[in-house]
């Protein structure tokens, strides 16, 4: 699922394009109409024809369509994918929605395994009560994670993968900001040192920080645009390097799986 910074990615690509558009329709070309989270094409309609799109934006995973009255979201899943141009006619079979505005450009939700749902609403009240702190936000502190460290009490992997805690956090960059401040996936929060947990909020800010440069991490599905790849990839140090040497002591990088999450370490550096 693409985390936090393939999330920004794909804002950073529609930001400029669509900002400033005016809606006309929406449509759903392979009558997926489960895409449509809370109405029905109807519904959805009726919320969106003659608004327009102030800016976009992103909360935890989520692409929010700022409107000059209420909001649009879309949530990729899997393997959504947002696209300014028209797929070739084979791929418009995945096609579960399509944005159409009124210069004659549209939006397409691109989605082979039909886990992306996209909502419409009023307020985002409900996704604030969702959704914990933002990992690049000034709240994000220290501080403030060595404190919510200590009160929550539960193995640092799954608390980090809970977005009811940190938003926007995912398996790739969990794995990456662990082995970077040598914290093992099954340590208990409450037992990080205070100089760990520095480190640790550290890590999260500049690993998610430098994935954003370079547009994301591209393994199996993530992509932007038409075919474009995010080139984190290469700079990954233990996801996805079962086997290879850590590039800090040599030792072998162990895949196990944490919270049934495939998790990437080394026992070494990271000592349990």
């Amino acid at each position: 699922m693409p985390e936090l910074p393939e999330v920004q990615t794909v804002v950073n690509y529609l930001q400029p394009s669509i900002s400033r558009e005016n809606i006309q329709s929406l449509e759903s070309p392979n009558r997926y109409y489960a895409v449509l989270e809370n109405g029905s094409p109807l519904d959805y309609n009726n919320f969106l024809i003659g608004k327009k799109i102030k800016s976009v934006s992103r909360r935890g995973k989520y692409i929010i369509l700022n409107l000059n009255s209420g909001y649009l979201l879309i949530h990729l899943r899997m393997t959504g994918k947002v696209l300014l141009e028209k797929p070739d006619p084979e791929n418009m079979k995945y096609v579960s929605f399509q944005l159409n505005f009124s210069d004659d450009s549209s939006l397409f939700f691109h989605d082979v395994r039909k886990f992306g749902r996209i909502y419409m609403s009023k307020k985002l009240d409900w996704l604030e009560n969702k959704l914990g702190v933002e990992p690049l936000s000034n709240e994000f502190t220290p501080n403030w994670l060595y404190k919510h460290l200590k009160y929550h009490k539960r193995m640092i992997k799954p608390l980090l993968l809970d977005q009811k805690f940190i938003a926007g956090l995912g398996n790739i960059y969990i794995d990456e900001s662990l082995w970077e401040s040598c914290i093992h996936p099954r340590t208990q929060s409450n037992n990080i040192s205070q100089n760990r947990s520095n480190q640790l909020s550290c890590s999260i800010i500049n690993i998610l920080r430098k994935a954003i440069s370079y547009n994301g991490t591209t393994i199996i599905n993530y992509s932007y645009g038409i075919n474009n790849s995010g080139n984190f990839s290469d700079k990954l140090h233990v996801f996805g390097k079962t086997n290879f040497p850590c590039p800090r002591c040599n030792t072998l990088i162990v895949k196990n799986f944490v919270a049934q999450r495939g998790t990437h370490f080394c026992k070494k550096c990271q000592k349990y």
